[in-house]
């Protein structure tokens, strides 16, 4: 299967609702028609033309003359007179236009027969108005195809078969209008299906993210993340940055997102937990003291702002230990959140936990709305950026990705979160290549950031 084809296909399996909803009202719409639509039966009977003048002239040109009378004979089944007429006969309760819309005349090809059909709702009455069109009909043509003074007119309507009485209801079959009214659906669902994927410009796919920042994919994260189902995620995010880092000095890495609720919190302390597995000392600080929601914090535990605001030292609040890690929290809500990053003490922190521990995670607020991103990757040897499948924007994560670029910053790859279980297993099958991470060398090989004097554990 060729790629454009297997593109249309995970695009109708993603959105295969769409293709259901709307098929299933085109049917409920054909189904609605059958049922207020009234039954309507028809009757139908076949004349044949005759010439019965006994001229050699009438003998030789007689199926002559016949097929051009034809059209002529089946025109005048739209006459009002005619149709006033049967309506008299019969005592209906109808209009001359109402019975000529169910009633046709047609020429049957290449012969000299008029097939006249007519429609009622109920079989009996269709019959009967198709005889008394009849008996009509052949007395009109008579009567203008007579001859003063003759015994027999020019052409004259003989019957050939009288008319008919059936059960069924006339028109399509039901099944037939509900099976096209299916297939209808499910076109126009598809084509629907198509274009909303077309216009919708958020990331669906690992590819959609590696496109976005040209960055590989370091993990790819399922839709419901929990201490079990993140392990292998957070394996091979953990690979992924000791395999671009080099393994001679320490390492601090800032996780950062576009937008909000994406999860990076999430990713951070997934990757801090597989870096403490693999037996590295790990401290995790979340300096997003912006989006996340306020509360009663725990006072007991010290936090990035306790530090900011000169409350503690940075060993003190290093000192707080989560299963294993150094965690430090953002703490209380600050007075002016925009200088916490800016702060000296939040890089006396940074610097300290360097010192203490071979990895540091930094936790950011997202680079959409606020620029602490990028003043903390100043300090960061590597970059994560963290998007979520369904809602980050293809060119929020691109303008992300080049923001830090162009600031000299190097990005080491990206994160995808809230991936389909199709996706993750197709990850599973393929995973991108890293060993040939372009920007590698270049992380290498910048100078480690100015680390503060190892006696610096009582600064205040």
């Amino acid at each position: 299967m060729n790629s454009t084809l297997t593109e249309y296909f995970r695009i109708l399996t993603e959105r295969w609702r769409w293709v259901a909803v709307v098929c299933l009202v085109v049917v409920g719409l054909a189904a609605t028609y059958l049922l207020l639509q009234p039954k309507s039966y028809q009757s139908q009977s076949t004349v044949f033309v005759s010439t019965p003048r006994d001229d050699s002239d009438t003998y030789y040109r007689g199926d002559l003359y016949a097929k051009e009378r034809l059209p002529s004979y089946a025109a005048l089944i739209q006459s009002q007179d005619l149709a006033k007429r049967v309506i008299a006969d019969l005592q209906l309760d109808s209009t001359p236009e109402a019975l000529i819309a169910s009633t046709t005349a047609t020429p049957v090809p290449g012969t000299v027969l008029i097939l006249l059909s007519t429609s009622a709702g109920s079989p009996s009455s269709a019959q009967a108005i198709n005889q008394a069109y009849l008996d009509e009909f052949m007395a009109e043509i008579a009567s203008l195809e007579a001859i003063p003074g003759a015994l027999t007119p020019r052409a004259e309507l003989l019957v050939v078969e009288p008319p008919t009485s059936s059960e069924l209801p006339g028109g399509f079959p039901p099944t037939l209008i509900l099976g096209a009214a299916t297939a209808a659906g499910l076109i126009a669902g598809a084509t629907l299906a198509v274009l909303l994927a077309l216009a919708d410009s958020r990331i669906r796919r690992p590819e959609d993210a590696i496109e976005a920042t040209g960055l590989p994919l370091f993990a790819a994260f399922p839709a419901q993340t929990s201490k079990t189902t993140g392990i292998e995620p957070g394996r091979q995010l953990r690979d992924a940055l000791q395999a671009v880092l080099p393994a001679d000095r320490k390492h601090i890495v800032l996780v950062t997102a576009p937008d909000v609720s994406t999860g990076s919190t999430s990713i951070a302390q997934q990757l801090a937990d597989s870096l403490r597995d693999s037996g590295e000392s790990v401290a995790l600080i979340d300096f997003d003291v912006r989006t996340k929601p306020g509360g009663t914090p725990d006072e007991s535990v010290v936090s990035v702002v306790d530090v900011v605001e000169d409350l503690v030292a940075p060993d003190d609040a290093l000192s707080n230990k989560v299963d294993g890690i150094s965690v430090v929290p953002q703490g209380h809500a600050s007075e002016n959140a925009a200088r916490v990053v800016d702060s000296p003490r939040a890089a006396l922190l940074i610097e300290r936990a360097a010192q203490l521990h071979g990895w540091v995670i930094l936790d950011s607020a997202p680079t959409s709305k606020f620029s602490d991103a990028q003043r903390l990757s100043h300090f960061a040897d590597a970059l994560v950026i963290v998007s979520r499948r369904g809602k980050t924007k293809f060119e929020a994560l691109r303008a992300t990705a080049q923001q830090f670029t162009l600031s000299g910053q190097q990005v080491a790859g990206v994160v995808l979160n809230g991936c389909s279980a199709a996706d993750m297993e197709s990850i599973g099958r393929s995973r991108t290549p890293l060993k040939e991470h372009p920007d590698r060398s270049m992380i290498a090989a910048r100078p480690a950031p100015e680390r503060a004097p190892e006696n610096q554990g009582d600064l205040r």
